[in-house]
């Protein structure tokens, strides 16, 4: 959707891609096709939506400061254009955007950016393994799945040293964010992982083999709770950013907490002691805390914090591969669609085509069904 300039003009929101690299670019005309353009690229702390430009990846080559003139006049402060001055340093220093307090003693300079000279030429080999974005803990079960490969490791805490088993899952391969993309609930037969599309069901038994199966198709942010498994939705309206509608209200969910039901139904949940109860329990997906004090981290690696403080990180490049057994869907088997399968069901007859004369060949443009006594 279209953006109001300050000059009373419109401009679109364009993703541009060249040899290595991505970029978001506002236009004032809409753009289809090659473009050559000349500019400058600037990190963007976005949401980090699916549709946002793919992260460019490169070897940092060097690294300056920028600082900037800061002055004061009868309308207030503002920077000096033209007035940038770059310092080589060493490391891109942890406050990197525009800190106004932070003069120079003496000078009226201020820290504003970091200039990077990124080779995209030289692209260092992506990480590879397995990068841990949200972990639970039951007994001395310890989950942890990956950010956002269909990756899940199963830890034994009572083995010297723990003992990791591998499953990869019958999951799609997520878009990576800043932080998890799905989320991890272990309880005493294995887990659950939810996520904002879909949630699977993963039972463990005593041979090592994980039992995966989809329960429904809409997801949320996961509670496991005397047994059973709830969602929870929006409770407040919310202003969002959608890249066709601009700034729009998103409404609150009507039902705000769900619990899932054995057959795969979500019920909303309308008792207030049971709301309050599943709200409190909510905590963030790549921390979990264990039944005898120790605090699990999943944050790319995984780390463990026992009750006296001791931090260690917990190996997870040794393990095994452990056997997955994925039980199928099959929604034309399933009662409740009884009345849509003959709907959907092909003819059985055998079939031959026969072109029209007015489309074009190489397109089915009819079917006639053949009499099985042709």
């Amino acid at each position: 959707m279209p953006a109001e300039h300050s000059d009373r003009g419109l401009h679109w929101l364009l993703e541009v891609t060249g040899d290595g690299w991505s970029a978001a670019w506002w236009s004032d005309r809409p753009v289809t096709g090659p473009v050559e353009l000349r500019g400058r690229f600037f990190v963007d702390h976005g949401s980090g939506a699916s549709d946002d430009p793919a992260p460019a990846r490169g070897r940092v080559r060097r690294v300056r400061l920028v600082e900037q003139q800061r002055v004061r006049t009868a309308t207030g402060e503002h920077l000096v254009e033209g007035s940038e001055r770059l310092t080589d340093i060493e490391a891109t220093p942890h406050r990197f955007w525009s800190n106004w307090d932070d003069r120079t003693e003496g000078e009226d300079f201020v820290r504003t950016g970091v200039l990077i000279d990124l080779d995209l030429d030289d692209v260092p080999a992506p990480r590879s393994g397995f990068v841990a974005g949200a972990v639970s803990v039951h007994g001395a079960d310890v989950w942890v799945i990956d950010r956002s490969n269909p990756v899940l490791l199963h830890l034994d805490t009572e083995s010297n040293p723990h003992r990791v088993v591998e499953y990869l899952l019958p999951l799609t391969i997520e878009p990576p964010t800043g932080e998890w993309t799905r989320a991890v609930h272990a309880d005493g037969g294995g887990c659950w992982i939810t996520s904002r599309h879909d949630v699977f069901r993963c039972d463990r038994s005593g041979s090592g083999t994980l039992t995966v199966q989809r329960m429904c198709t809409d997801g949320g942010r996961g509670v496991v709770a005397e047994g059973r498994l709830y969602l929870l939705g929006s409770t407040r309206p919310m202003l969002c950013t959608d890249r066709r509608h601009g700034m729009v209200r998103v409404d609150p969910d009507p039902h705000p907490v769900r619990m899932l039901e054995h057959d795969g139904r979500l019920t909303p949940v309308k008792d207030r002691l049971t709301l309050a109860r599943v709200t409190a329990w909510a905590c963030l997906a790549d921390r979990a805390r264990g039944g005898d004090g120790t605090e699990w981290a999943a944050a790319g690696s995984l780390a463990a914090q026992s009750p006296d403080g001791t931090v260690r990180s917990i190996d997870l490049d040794t393990r095994t591969r452990g056997d997955v057994y994925w039980v199928h869907s099959d929604p034309l088997a399933d009662p409740a669609n009884a009345g849509l399968v003959p709907v959907l069901s092909l003819p059985t007859a055998p079939v031959e085509t026969a072109c029209c004369p007015t489309r074009p060949l190489g397109r089915i443009a009819c079917l006639r069904p053949v009499p099985s006594s042709e």
